[in-house]
């Protein structure tokens, strides 16, 4: 019965249309609800999330108990980093990068035959860890382990992996790009599948919501602002000549179609690819952001265009030295001067006007493009966030 529902809502437009303001408004209403609850709970306990000096100091107690056995801070090259993450796709990247802070052990459970995605996950979930924790100790007799980097979940990875890592004297960091909604989520094998069921476990989370950090606090953890970041040698200028005057990468879904269709209804043709539209999958990202004389963005989380948070492509396609014109997120002024390095609008009519005036100012357009590039290049690879991390951690020099 419910696939036959799908079916008829991919076929009809106007379910498509009542499907996804319903989904939108779920979306909306639960996250609206999560907040007043977490500031409800942090009010009641007299909570406030640690930031600038009280971060460090917090950082200082905490650390202060482990084991004497590492000095630091050491000097980039000097670490032994422990890397614990599935490998889906942009994950390849971490190895390599973490390379350039020193050695590293990498523990990708899927390569490893752990398919956190089958059926039967949770009867596997703890002889991963077992495995995890096997491969960490192991690691350690070669060279003591300075840092765990996490990218883990309630769902894959137990807290006691974690604390004990950290009683072997490692500091744990974990990170996470998705945590504004679904949050604390599911109980799924006695604890929740999302971060919340390590963030006291943890030494430092790491989140993409600056305004997530009290949530953490809440389940006892220490949280900073860590959005995404892109890799220079991925995503580069090519020097080729535009073939698209817009184009737009992402899956088809949410209020991208309806996006897509008012722009079209004003004139404006955009070359989409991804999952859903006619030009199918993009087999070369940065390809088509250097083809592009404009990169289309959309922020909104889910089928919402209201809630909205900062994704990988907000620092991809201005790495890549493309122009980026994206959805209005008020957290992108806290990576991009907006309106020098990238630009933003507020609806379709707004999207449509601002690309007619790019597309005829070829002057402005270069110079956002080359801004953009710039400020990635400064501030916004994945070397430059994970020397921040380490060195609020106390680890780097």
């Amino acid at each position: 019965m419910i696939h036959t529902l799908k079916r008829h809502v991919k076929h009809w437009p106007i379910l498509t249309t009542v499907h996804a303001v319903w989904r939108a408004r779920t979306q909306e209403r639960d996250a609206s609800v999560i907040k007043r609850r977490y500031e409800l709970v942090a009010r009641r306990r007299g909570l406030t999330p640690p930031e600038g000096p009280a971060l460090h100091e917090a950082l200082r107690r905490r650390l202060g108990v482990r084991p004497a056995q590492l000095a630091w801070p050491k000097k980039m090259g000097d670490l032994h980093v422990f890397l614990a993450y599935p490998l889906y796709n942009w994950e390849a990247v971490l190895p390599r990068m973490f390379a350039g802070f020193g050695r590293v052990t990498a523990f990708d459970w899927r390569s490893l035959g752990f398919d956190d995605s089958a059926a039967d996950w949770l009867g596997r979930r703890d002889e991963m860890n077992r495995a995890m924790l096997g491969a960490f100790h192991a690691a350690a007799k070669c060279q003591p382990i300075d840092v765990v980097v996490g990218y883990a979940s309630g769902y894959t990875v137990a807290p006691e992996v974690f604390l004990e890592m950290a009683a072997a004297g490692a500091v744990v960091a974990n990170f996470c790009f998705d945590d504004k909604v679904h949050w604390p989520g599911a109980l799924l094998g006695g604890r929740h599948a999302s971060t919340a069921a390590l963030a006291h476990a943890v030494d430092l989370n790491l989140t993409s919501d600056p305004n997530g950090l009290l949530k953490y606090a809440v389940h006892g953890g220490i949280a900073v602002f860590h959005p995404e970041a892109a890799d220079p040698d991925t995503y580069r200028p090519l020097g080729v000549p535009f073939e698209y005057d817009v184009s737009f990468v992402g899956t088809r879904y949410g209020w991208r179609q309806a996006l897509i269709e008012g722009l079209r209804r004003r004139g404006i043709d955009v070359a989409c690819f991804g999952k859903g539209w006619k030009g199918g999958l993009a087999t070369d990202t940065n390809g088509v952001y250097a083809r592009s004389r404009i990169n289309l963005g959309v922020g909104g989380i889910g089928y919402s265009r209201r809630l909205v948070c900062l994704k990988g492509r907000d620092f991809e396609v201005p790495m890549s030295g493309a122009l980026y014109l994206t959805q209005h997120n008020p957290e992108l002024s806290l990576v991009y001067d907006v309106g020098t390095e990238i630009v933003t609008f507020r609806d379709e009519a707004d999207c449509a006007r601002l690309i007619k005036e790019l597309l005829a100012d070829e002057q402005r357009a270069a110079a956002i493009r080359a801004a953009g590039r710039d400020r990635c290049l400064r501030d916004h690879t994945y070397a430059a966030r994970w020397r921040n991390v380490l060195r609020t951690l106390g680890a780097l020099e």
